[in-house]
Order: structure tokens, then C-alpha cells, then sequence
């Protein structure tokens, strides 16, 4: 079988029928999205009217009335039911697993190649020997393809996507990823075949200086930076380089599509306006205040408080567990270039007037410079916030849905931990025996590192035995740590003994048994819904996902959770 594809000549009327299709294709492959985006919603919506035991439960005493019922019926229904909900939750706990150590997750993956299978389909429906209508509707489908990619990209809570999902910018931003990598992936081949049909045509040094070949190579080249730049290792090099080449490349390239072929404009509008829409509404959310900055002794952290009114603080209050943007400001205003260098950072506490921050300070600019200011300045300098954002975990829903809550924190994490811990506590204690369903894990360094955590009254843990806090670090071999620990975020080294307090409790030395622990937790009785929220270093989490697992392949009803920040 030939190459189906050739250079033919067209009559005016069958260019003008091409350019139709091409419009129509790049319109479908645009309004398609809406497919996989409604699917999901409706399922959401139905997981919803699942979880909601009392309607259903009346339902089943209805059909237990039914003529002709019998128990051994019912009971076969029963079995076959539950084995079909544990294959279907085995399911999703493999689609939610990585393919390979930080190469995403497989649900993930398989999207993404479905939804490329799709694209490149209707890259050739009805293009019928017509090479060059092939090459351009590869370059037409990805450009119909850009407004999905900004709006993946959107931060502000007001994203269509965020409230559809009902998830935060930070699970929804690795769909970003993916669909740069699959617009990518199009405009190389519409690239390559267009170089292609000028070589075959002896034409390519006359094509390559006119404005739409100059244009395409451009924009080509800049994509190509963009994703170079955005490659994990890069970002963990350098996130500036990153942020900087993201946005000034995604600012600069709307002006060459518009140049390119008049087609793209309309998609090219449509991207720009969502870009706009996003950071307007992000900037009407960042307050810029004065700061107070401490740093906690014998350590890396910084602690950071930030007044806000308490229209904004009612935000904070109303959830646990979210996070904000922090940026140091250009002067007064947070829209310098110093304001695109925002980081995530979890909220670990609010009072009546006030959020605080806990930062470890690494190398990034942003953390160094606050760290300046906290140990020499001694000054309370100005400080972009943005958000909050997250807190997506219903607290009373999980204390109501699940039988049994592990809590596991690996160092820094606890920011995240710990304010759902006080929250499920404060839950749980209306409750007789509540608070033993309520587990917590926490490893970190050193007690130093939990100052923090337990400054004030509400902050202890009052000997509760469910509370297990491990000291990883040896205070005997100093406080360097290793190349691997920062990279992880807490040390896993073994202490030989620990007679340190933490919030009245005695921690324990050396490296928590996490298998151990997942073990006990599901050891309690063979019908409980377990919860397992987990947020720290990604060795850590692995290892914790792999023993819940286990349970999950046995049948066990688990809720899992993990917070991080792909960026």
C-alpha cells in the first residue's frame, strides 16, 4: 500500500470547500472537549447521589418488600454487588498510581493518548489524497486546541474547570502539561510536513522568506523553548528561567499566530481573553501588606504572618488546608516582574486577624530574600498574597464517611496536616469515642522543627496516644543535611533515642514503620472505610501508597489523598 497523500491542483471552488472543512474540524476538535468535561461532571454527580446512604437506603427496604424475594437472592445480589464496587474502586487505585517514578499518573496517560488518537482522526477525516489539507489541518486542530490549554492554566477560583471538577488550579495544571505536550506534538508534524512539501518542490529557500513560513518556524522555536524550560529538572534548577520563559513566550507567541494564518485569530482571541479574564481576577484577589517574619530556632523555617480584613480572613477560616501565592512585590505593586515569581504556601494557621505561613528556606530567590529580612533586616516587608486556593477535602464529610482516618505528614507537610488534624479533632469530639478513629503520623527532623506547631494552648496533642511523632534526624550528627533529604524534604536517617516533647507528646526516634502503621489502621474490622491524607516528600508518599494498596486489592473501601505541587 502507497503513500496515500499528494500534491494536487485545486480548482478555486475545491480550495474554498477545503478551507470550510478545515474550519469545521477545527472547530470540532475544539468543542469536543466538552465531551470528556460533561462525562465527568455527570459522574461526579453520580458518585454524589451514591454517597448519599439515607436515599438509597430507603430505596433497598422498598425492593426488600418485592414478591417473590428471597434472602439467598438478595444475599447473591449483595455479594455481586460488592465485588463489582471493589473491582471498580481496584480500578480507579490503578488509574490513580504513576507509570514510573515522576511520570505521571496512568488515568493521566491514557487520557492523553485518547485524546491525541482523537485529534489526529480528525486531522484526517475527509482530507482525501490531499497532502497539503492534511498538513494544514494539523496546524488548524492544534491552534483550535489553545484556548483549552490557557484555560487549564487558569488560577483564579472562578475557573470554569475548578468549579466543574471541583478541584484546585494544582490537580487541574497537570492537564495543562499534557495538552502543551499534545499541541506540541501537532504543530511539529505540521511543521515537519510543510518543510516536507517544500523540499519535494524544490521551493524551500523561496517559501522560508515569506511572512507565514518565517512566522510558523518562529513559533515553532519558541514552543520548543517552552517546553524545554518546563521539564521538571529545569523548573527544580531554575524556577525563575521557568516562569519567565512560560510567560513572556506565551505572551509573545499571540502576535505571531496572528501573522501566521488569519484562521488562527479567532482561536488566538479566544486565548488571549482567557489570559486576561484569569489575571485580572487573580490580581483582584492578591493583597499586598507589611509582614511579620520570624525565624524558628535551630532551623530552616521561617514563620510568616500576614494581617487581612475579615471579609478575606472569613476565606481562610471556612476550610482547612489551603494554600496561597506568595510574591515579594516591585515597589507597591504585586504586577512587576518580581509579582510573576509567586510560590505555594500552605496556610498552617488563622486566628482572628491573621494567616500564618511556615516556609523552609532553600535556594529560590523568593524564601532567600525573606530570609534576609528575618535574620538582618529585622523589617516587616512588603508581601504579595494570592488565593486562598485548595481546601477541596470536606472535613465533616470525611468524619462522617469514613470509619477510620490516618493523618501522615512528612516535614514540611504538616502545614498541610496539621490544620485538618485540629478540624477533624474539633469534628470528632462531639462524638463518643470520636477521637479514636483519628490517627496522626508525623516525621520531621528535628523538635525544633515543631515549634511551630505547638506554640499556643489549642496547638497540643494532650498524650494522645493516636498522635505518633518521629524524630528522623540524629541531633548528634549535626544539622547539614544531605543532597537526597532537601530534594525529599525531611531526613530518614535512624536516631538511637529521643527525649525531647512535642505538644505533650513524646516522640518516637528513627523513621516511622509505615507499613506498620497502614497495617494497624486497617486491622480494626473488615467493613471499614479508611481515609489516608498524606502530604509530604515523594519517596515517603510512594512507599505509604504502596502498603494502602495492598488493602485495596483485598476489597478495602479507601479514601486517598495527597496534597503536592507539581510546579
Amino acid at each position: 500500500m502507497g503513500w496515500p497523500f499528494h500534491f494536487l491542483d485545486l480548482t478555486p471552488d475545491e480550495k474554498s470547500h477545503r478551507r470550510e472543512l478545515l474550519a469545521q474540524y477545527a472547530f470540532l476538535s475544539q468543542i469536543s472537549v466538552l465531551i470528556p468535561i460533561i462525562g465527568y461532571g455527570i459522574y461526579r454527580l453520580c458518585a454524589w447521589l451514591f454517597a448519599r446512604k439515607g436515599a438509597f437506603n430507603v430505596a433497598y427496604s422498598a425492593l426488600r418488600q418485592l414478591p417473590g424475594s428471597t434472602e439467598s437472592s438478595r444475599e447473591s445480589k449483595g455479594v455481586s454487588s460488592g465485588v463489582l464496587a471493589s473491582r471498580w474502586r481496584s480500578l480507579q487505585w490503578w488509574l490513580n498510581g504513576e507509570v514510573a517514578p515522576n511520570w505521571g499518573l496512568r488515568g493521566r496517560w491514557i487520557a492523553a493518548i485518547v485524546w491525541t488518537l482523537w485529534l489526529l482522526v480528525l486531522c484526517f477525516l475527509q482530507t482525501g489524497h490531499d497532502y497539503l489539507h492534511v498538513t494544514k489541518r494539523f496546524g488548524s486542530v492544534a491552534a483550535a486546541q489553545m484556548p483549552l490549554l490557557f484555560l487549564l492554566s487558569m488560577r483564579t477560583r472562578f475557573s470554569p474547570l475548578a468549579i466543574i471538577f471541583g478541584a484546585s488550579h494544582e490537580q487541574i495544571v497537570h492537564w495543562h502539561q499534557l495538552c502543551g505536550r499534545i499541541i506540541m506534538i501537532l504543530l511539529v508534524l505540521h511543521g515537519i510536513w510543510y518543510i516536507n512539501y517544500f523540499v519535494q518542490n524544490g521551493i524551500l529557500a523561496d517559501r522560508l522568506q515569506h511572512r507565514h513560513s518565517i512566522t510558523g518556524l518562529i513559533s515553532l522555536f519558541l514552543m520548543a523553548i517552552t517546553a524545554g524550560t518546563s521539564l521538571e529538572r529545569v523548573r527544580r534548577w531554575s524556577y525563575r528561567v521557568f516562569i519567565y520563559c512560560h510567560i513572556t513566550i506565551g505572551l509573545a507567541i499571540w502576535p505571531i499566530l496572528l501573522l501566521h494564518a488569519k484562521p488562527l485569530r479567532l482561536y488566538a482571541a479566544e486565548a488571549l481573553a482567557l489570559f486576561i479574564i484569569d489575571r485580572v481576577l487573580r490580581y483582584l484577589d492578591t493583597v499586598i501588606e507589611p509582614a511579620t517574619l520570624e525565624q524558628v530556632p535551630q532551623t530552616e523555617l521561617l514563620r510568616l504572618w500576614f494581617p487581612l480584613t475579615s471579609a478575606k480572613l472569613a476565606r481562610f477560616q471556612a476550610k482547612p488546608g489551603q494554600h496561597v501565592y506568595l510574591s515579594i512585590p516591585s515597589k507597591l505593586t504585586c504586577a512587576g516582574s518580581k509579582g510573576l515569581l509567586s510560590n505555594p504556601f500552605t496556610v498552617s494557621e488563622v486566628t482572628a486577624s491573621e494567616i500564618a505561613l511556615v516556609l523552609r528556606a532553600r535556594s529560590g530567590p523568593t524564601t532567600q530574600t525573606l530570609r534576609t529580612h528575618a535574620g538582618r533586616f529585622k523589617t516587616n516587608p512588603l508581601i504579595c498574597i494570592e488565593g486562598p486556593y485548595g481546601g477541596y477535602l470536606p472535613v465533616a464529610e470525611l468524619a462522617s464517611g469514613a470509619d477510620r482516618i490516618l493523618l501522615v505528614a512528612g516535614g514540611i507537610g504538616a502545614t498541610f496536616i496539621l490544620p485538618i488534624y485540629w478540624a477533624l479533632q474539633e469534628q470528632l469530639e462531639l462524638e463518643a469515642g470520636g477521637s479514636d478513629r483519628l490517627n496522626l503520623v508525623w516525621a520531621l527532623r528535628s523538635a525544633a522543627e515543631a515549634d511551630w506547631a505547638t506554640d499556643s494552648e489549642k496547638q497540643t496533642f494532650n498524650q494522645n496516644s493516636n498522635v505518633h511523632i518521629h524524630l528522623t534526624r540524629n541531633r548528634f550528627t549535626g544539622n547539614t543535611p544531605d543532597i537526597a533529604a532537601q530534594d525529599e524534604g525531611t531526613e530518614m536517617d535512624e536516631l538511637r533515642e529521643s527525649d525531647d516533647t512535642i505538644g505533650g507528646v513524646k516522640p518516637l526516634a528513627g523513621r516511622p514503620d509505615l507499613k506498620y502503621i497502614v497495617d494497624d489502621t486497617f486491622s480494626y474490622h473488615a467493613d471499614e472505610r479508611v481515609a489516608v491524607i498524606f502530604c509530604g516528600p515523594r519517596g515517603m508518599g510512594r512507599e505509604l501508597r504502596g502498603h494502602v494498596g495492598k488493602w485495596v486489592t483485598k476489597g478495602r473501601e479507601v479514601t486517598w489523598h495527597e496534597e503536592s505541587f507539581g510546579w
